[in-house]
């Protein structure tokens, strides 16, 4: 898959597209839990997303626990 011209979101719009709440979404990108680029250098980043990366992590843990079985096709919990 090609992201080169996907755009960046921020933290907001990805846990939004998530469905989980904006602190949820920073606590797993400190993490490396999803996929996270952090801007800066300090102690505090200002976080983006890629969407398609985040859908595509989020299929894979699905898969991987075994959790997609009886769920919709292209639900993304």
């Amino acid at each position: 898959m090609d992201f080169t011209h996907e755009q960046f979101v921020d933290g907001q719009r990805a846990a939004d597209f998530l469905g989980v709440p904006r602190k949820t979404l920073l606590t797993l990108a400190r993490r490396g839990s999803i996929p996270a680029y952090p801007l800066g250098d300090g102690m505090r980043h200002t976080w983006r997303f890629r969407l398609s990366e985040l859908a595509s992590c989020i299929q894979a843990k699905a898969v991987e626990s075994g959790s997609h079985r009886g769920q919709r096709e292209g639900y993304i919990p």
